[in-house]
């Protein structure tokens, strides 16, 4: 097994190439206000604005543990990160983390 390569930078700007997409996973209480969803709101207001909707509408809707939203489908800013440095830790497994957004399902 290679192990996980740990990149330091901005979680918001991806410093890959290709399709990117940033998961984060939470509960289903319908919280959004702490940790990394802040750095997300600064930079996006639609992911907030979208999921604080399907919790709202969860009477009419899949929102609970194991459904995923798609919001804010659209292109990433072209900003290098230049704090990126990559490193490598051995490790037995690897989280595979969901996906949260409009345009649901489980």
């Amino acid at each position: 097994m290679s192990g996980i390569t740990y990149v330091r930078g901005d979680a918001t700007v991806p410093s890959v190439k290709g399709v990117k997409v940033i998961a984060h996973v939470c509960n289903d209480i319908g919280g959004w206000g702490k940790g990394f969803v802040l750095a997300i709101s600064r930079r996006w207001p639609e992911p907030e604005a979208a999921y604080r909707a399907w919790h709202r509408g969860r009477a009419g809707n899949d929102f609970g543990l194991g459904a995923v939203q798609f919001p804010g489908r659209r292109p990433w800013p072209r900003k290098p990160v230049s704090s990126a440095r990559p490193s490598t830790c051995p490790a037995s497994a690897a989280a595979s983390p969901a996906a949260s957004g409009p345009g649901s399902s489980r």
